[in-house]
């Protein structure tokens, strides 16, 4: 199929997917008003491929096929940059609000490519299954979720000594098609409306744990998955309050594995606790774009702080200029981070070029994403409180209320009351707070984080010449 178009990815959606929400199953997701906000807005997306002004943006040639620039493995420098100005695109083009787009994990899938160095050091097939996959995806240009989390389990004991063990994703059989796979993944988000999902654990196996060392990737539709939604914020949001929302919704969800026959062809590590603790190397492309994707979400915080201070007549004061002044500042180190990475990348394992990304870029970005929470809050204070909203502008008898009291120093009232509703949304709404966890754990707890960059941290530099100079103290007059 090649680069796709919007009605490609709809009709994809209509296969039979067995997505449940509050005890009731969803037969047609792209008819749900839970889904059909967020489905609109990537539809629309996958069709500005094809628009003459984007094509050279967003999609390339590769290996004699037309594919989007998402799953391409950057051979060199520019190609990286390349790819840049396409998560640019896609990030802008949904503000930054959406971290888990079908852009995201097309890079997992471009980090699981080169890994197959690693894989074909002990398993050629499995390498083979993971290319394969690679050109599958990208020449199909499917959108994709991944599901890594195990949940709800007693983390005092091992995984593979729990009571029940089917509370963690684990292999109970094997047919001649492929593995038998049962147990629950959680956080799978954009799972509902994806083509399909790789599946493996972001925690490393124990060598007795083989039953549970395993990635793989299957169809949505698959025969005994269970897609089980969280609260659907955009079902009955009203478009005019909750814009945000109804438009970028991605809809986390749990995976339950009934006895789930994984085909072999779709294995890329099986019963191989070793090789699965090198699995996070995939994400190397997956992190860069989150990197990006959160320099365009601080941006648009930026614009809805500074319309509506300057409407406010509040730009003027010292105190508003400083709140401003610190998403300013995150901007603009958060791309300097941007350009190191790129400027420091070098060449994988497998033949990718990648940008070399430190934990202590990814700390900041998510101090950050807080940090702007709290700014909005600290600017706009009791006005993300919404009252008014711009559908209150429908009603004959209420219009003029309206209009007269929630202008404020807007070009007209509807346009305040939009951007109220975004900045509301932003930070107020169901939306806003998930969105704010997601950015503050969706790497893993921070600290975690501080303690791979410590044991990461290679520059020496720092204390040998302060011991220096200690030592030539002696040496002084």
């Amino acid at each position: 199929m090649a680069v796709r178009r919007g009605t490609d990815y709809v009709k994809a959606l209509r296969d039979g997917r067995e997505v449940w929400h509050a005890g009731k199953r969803i037969p047609d997701v792209t008819t749900h008003p839970g889904f059909t906000g967020t489905i609109k807005t990537l539809a629309a997306l996958y069709d500005q491929q094809h628009a003459p002004e984007y094509r050279d943006i967003m999609t390339c040639e590769y290996e004699g096929e037309r594919i989007s620039y998402s799953y391409l493995p950057p051979a060199n420098h520019q190609e990286l940059l390349l790819k840049r100005r396409n998560i640019e695109f896609w990030a802008r083009a949904t503000f930054g609000q959406m971290g888990r787009y079908p852009e995201f994990v097309a890079e997992l899938i471009v980090g699981l490519r080169d890994w197959t160095h690693a894989i074909e050091k002990i398993n050629g097939q499995w390498a083979e299954n993971a290319r394969a996959y690679h050109r599958y995806v990208s020449r199909n240009d499917l959108c994709l979720t991944h599901a890594l989390t195990d949940q709800y389990y007693d983390r005092t004991r091992p995984v593979g000594k729990q009571d029940d063990p089917d509370l963690v994703l684990h292999v109970v059989g094997e047919t001649k098609d492929g593995p038998v796979v049962r147990g629950l993944r959680t956080l799978a988000t954009l799972a509902p409306i994806s083509d399909e999902v790789i599946v493996y654990p972001n925690r490393p196996r124990e060598p007795d744990e083989a039953d549970y060392a395993i990635a793989f990737a299957i169809p949505m539709n698959t025969q005994g998955l269970k897609i089980l939604c969280r609260d659907l914020y955009a079902e009955h949001a009203d478009p005019e309050r909750h814009p945000l929302t109804t438009r970028f919704d991605e809809v986390d969800a749990a995976l339950i594995f009934d006895d789930v026959v994984v085909p072999w062809e779709r294995v890329f590590v099986y019963k191989h606790p070793q090789l699965l603790a090198g699995i996070n190397y995939i994400h190397t492309w997956g992190q860069y774009s989150t990197m990006l994707r959160l320099v365009v979400k601080l941006e648009a915080f930026l614009g809805v702080a500074q319309l509506l201070t300057r409407y406010a007549k509040r730009d003027i004061s010292l105190p508003s200029q400083i709140l401003l002044s610190s998403l300013m500042q995150d901007i603009e180190i958060l791309r300097g981070c941007v350009h190191v990475a790129e400027s420091k990348g070098y060449r994988g394992g497998g033949g990718t070029w990648a940008p070399l990304l430190s934990p202590a870029y990814r700390i900041h970005s998510i101090e950050a994403s807080d940090r702007a929470e709290r700014t909005m809050e600290g600017l706009l204070t009791s006005t993300l409180m919404l009252s008014g909203g711009a559908s209150d502008l429908n009603d004959a008898a209420l219009r003029p209320f309206v209009e007269r009291y929630f202008r404020g120093g807007a070009p007209n009232t509807k346009e305040h009351l939009r951007l109220m509703a975004v900045a509301a949304d932003m930070v107020m709404s169901p939306f806003g707070k998930r969105s704010q966890l997601y950015e503050r754990l969706q790497s893993g707890e921070v600290d975690r984080m501080r303690q791979r960059l410590y044991t990461q941290y290679q520059d020496k530099g720092p204390a040998e010449r302060i011991k220096q100079f200690v030592n030539s103290m002696d040496e002084d007059p």
